[in-house]
C-alpha cells in the first residue's frame, strides 16, 4: 500500500481513538467542594435575596392543624407524588416506548429533595409548612385535563398556593405559585429558587450524563456552572443521555438560572427570583411549565424553545437521523434501518469508492516500477520523490486517490454515533438473535468480569481479512495488522447499532474492493515522463 495512503488510515484512526476517548471520559462540569448542600443552595441565591439574612424575612409558619399526605396522580404516561409538607413532588415516574416506567426524581425520604420545591436561604422555603389539598389523587385518561391545589399559610399572614395542572397525555405539566398578603401591611416574598434535583433519573448511574443546561440570555447555554447567572431566561433543564427535565416560566419574568453539584456530584438547577414586597390584599402569581419526559427530538422541537438541540445529534446527524426514523417507518426494525441506511451511504458514496479502488489498483501495479526507482535512487532522496512523482503523473495515477472515501466516512461515522449514542428512539432497540439492545455492546455472556461481545469481534476479523488484502508491503503489512486489534479494543464498549453500522460497512468495501483489485491487471511498461 502506498505510504500516503497509510498516513491517512493512520491519521483516521488517530481522530476516531482521540473520538474515542472523549467518549470515554466522564464530561466535565465544575464542582463545588464547600460545605453542605444546603449551604451551596444559600449562596446560589440571587444577590437581592441572598445580601439579606434569611431567617429575618420568612416568617415562622402557622402550627398545622392538619397531617401530611401524599397526593397521587396517575396518568398513561406518569405517576406523580406529591407531598402536602412542603407541596413539592416526591416521585415523579413517566413510561418509555417500551412500557418501562423510569424515574426522573431523586431517592430520597419524605420532605426532602422534592422537585418544585421552593428554596430560599439555608433551608427550604415552606419545608415545614403542611399545606391542604382540595384533592386526595387523581386519575386521567387520554383526554382529561385536570388540576390539584395546594394552600399554606405563614404565620405572618402570607398565604401561598401551589396549583398543578395534569394533562392525560404527553408529558407537560403546568404549575402555578401564588403568594396573597391576606394582612393590612405590606408583606415581603423572600426572594427563592424553584428546583428540580438533585439528579435526574437515578436509574442511570453515569454521573457525567446529569447537566445542566438553559437558555439563557438569547442562546443556549451547555453545561452551566454551578452558580447563579441572571438574565432573561426561556428555560432552564436537568438531562441525561436519554430524558430531560425542563422548568419554562410563562408570562411573569424570573430573574435568572442557579444551578449546583451537591458531594455526590449530582447536579440541581433552578429558576431564580429575587425577593419582592406585597401591598395589604395583594396577590402575586409564577407560572412555570415543566417537560419531564424522553429526549425526542420531534416531541422537544414541537415545543418551539430549541430544546431540540439537547439531543445532541449535530448538524449532520439530524440529516443522519431523519433518514433512519424514515427507514425506519417501513421496516420497522432499527437493526435493519442501520443496514438499509449504511447499504444506502454506500450507494451514494460509490462512485468516489470505486475510484479510490481503482487507483489503489493501479498503484498496484506500479510496485514494480517503484521498485526499481527505490533502487536505482536509494541513496538521492530529492531525486527519488521528483521520480515518482513523474511516475505518477505519467501513468495518470492520484497518489491520494485511496484516501478520499475512508475520509469521507468520518463525519458520517461521528453523524451515525450522534444519532445512536442519544437518539431515545434506539433505548431498548432490539435487532436479531442476541443483539438486544442498539443503544448498548451486543454482549453475550462475561467472562472473569469481561463482556464478551461479538459484533466487535467480527468486525476485527473483517479489517483484518481486509488488510491481507491490500497491504503489498511487508514491512507495512506487519504494521497494519495492529489496526484490526486497536479498532477492536477501541469498539469494544461502543453501542452495538454502531458497530453493526462499521462492521457492515466495511464487509461490503471488502466485498467491492475483492472484485476491483482482483481483476487480471495489464502488464504495465514503463513510460519516459
Amino acid at each position: 500500500m502506498e505510504k500516503r495512503v497509510l498516513i491517512a488510515t493512520f491519521l483516521s484512526m488517530m481522530i476516531i481513538f482521540l473520538f474515542w476517548q472523549s467518549f470515554q471520559k466522564p464530561a466535565t462540569t465544575n464542582n463545588r467542594q464547600a460545605g453542605a448542600q444546603v449551604a451551596r443552595r444559600a449562596q446560589a441565591l440571587p444577590p437581592a435575596a441572598a445580601e439579606n439574612s434569611p431567617q429575618a424575612k420568612v416568617a415562622p409558619v402557622e402550627s398545622p392543624s392538619q397531617t401530611e399526605q401524599v397526593v397521587t396522580i396517575n396518568t398513561n404516561t406518569s405517576k406523580i407524588s406529591i407531598e402536602t409538607k412542603g407541596g413539592g413532588i416526591a416521585k415523579w415516574q413517566i413510561k418509555d416506548k417500551n412500557g418501562q416506567w423510569v424515574s426522573m426524581t431523586p431517592t430520597a425520604a419524605a420532605g426532602q429533595n422534592q422537585i418544585l420545591a421552593l428554596q430560599t436561604g439555608q433551608e427550604a422555603y415552606l419545608a415545614t409548612v403542611i399545606f391542604s389539598a382540595d384533592k386526595k389523587e387523581l386519575s386521567l385518561s387520554d383526554a382529561e385535563q385536570k388540576a390539584i391545589t395546594l394552600i399554606g399559610k405563614t404565620a405572618d399572614g402570607l398565604e401561598i398556593t401551589r396549583n398543578y395542572l395534569f394533562k392525560g397525555d404527553g408529558y407537560l405539566l403546568k404549575t402555578n405559585i401564588g403568594f396573597r398578603n391576606t394582612t393590612q401591611v405590606p408583606l415581603k416574598v423572600p426572594g427563592f429558587n424553584l428546583w428540580w434535583g438533585p439528579g435526574l433519573n437515578p436509574l442511570n448511574n453515569k454521573v457525567e450524563q446529569n447537566t445542566a443546561n438553559a437558555w439563557l440570555n438569547g442562546k443556549v447555554a451547555r453545561k452551566l456552572k454551578p452558580e447563579f447567572q441572571a438574565g432573561e431566561i426561556r428555560w432552564a433543564a436537568l438531562d441525561t443521555q436519554y430524558f430531560i427535565a425542563a422548568l419554562i416560566p410563562a408570562q411573569t419574568p424570573f430573574s435568572g438560572v442557579v444551578s449546583e453539584k451537591n458531594t455526590e456530584k449530582k447536579i440541581s438547577i433552578g429558576v431564580s427570583q429575587k425577593e419582592s414586597l406585597l401591598s395589604a390584599g395583594e396577590t402575586r402569581q409564577y407560572q412555570v411549565d415543566v417537560y419531564a419526559g424522553p429526549k425526542e427530538y420531534y416531541t422537544l422541537k414541537t415545543l418551539g424553545l430549541k430544546m431540540e438541540e439537547m439531543v445532541g445529534f449535530g448538524y449532520l446527524g439530524k440529516f443522519v437521523y431523519v433518514i433512519l426514523e424514515n427507514i425506519n417507518k417501513v421496516v420497522h426494525n432499527y437493526g435493519w434501518s442501520i443496514l438499509i441506511l449504511t447499504l444506502l451511504m454506500q450507494v451514494i458514496l460509490f462512485p468516489l469508492t470505486l475510484k479510490s479502488y481503482k487507483s489503489m489498483a493501479e498503484m498496484q501495479k506500479l510496485q514494480p516500477l517503484m521498485k526499481q526507482l527505490q533502487d536505482k535512487y536509494k541513496n538521492e532522496p530529492q531525486r527519488l520523490n521528483v521520480e515518482v512523482m513523474n511516475l505518477y503523473k505519467a501513468h495518470k495515477v492520484n497518489p491520494f486517490g485511496g484516501c478520499l472515501p475512508m475520509l469521507l466516512q468520518l463525519p458520517i461515522f461521528f453523524a451515525l454515533f450522534n444519532t445512536i449514542k442519544n437518539a431515545v428512539e434506539l433505548r431498548n432497540a432490539p435487532f436479531i438473535f442476541w443483539i438486544k439492545d442498539l443503544s448498548l455492546p451486543d454482549t453475550i455472556f462475561s467472562l472473569a468480569g469481561l463482556n464478551m461481545n461479538v459484533l466487535p469481534l467480527l468486525m476485527g476479523i473483517g479489517m483484518f481479512i481486509q488488510q491481507k488484502m491490500t497491504a503489498t508491503d511487508p514491512q507495512q503489512a506487519k504494521m497494519m495488522m495492529f489496526m484490526p486489534v486497536i479498532f477492536t479494543v477501541m469498539f469494544w464498549s461502543f453501542p452495538s447499532g454502531l458497530v453493526l453500522y462499521w462492521f457492515v460497512n466495511s464487509l461490503v468495501s471488502m466485498i467491492g474492493q475483492y472484485v476491483i483489485m482482483n481483476k487480471k491487471p495489464p502488464k504495465v511498461e514503463v513510460v519516459k515522463a
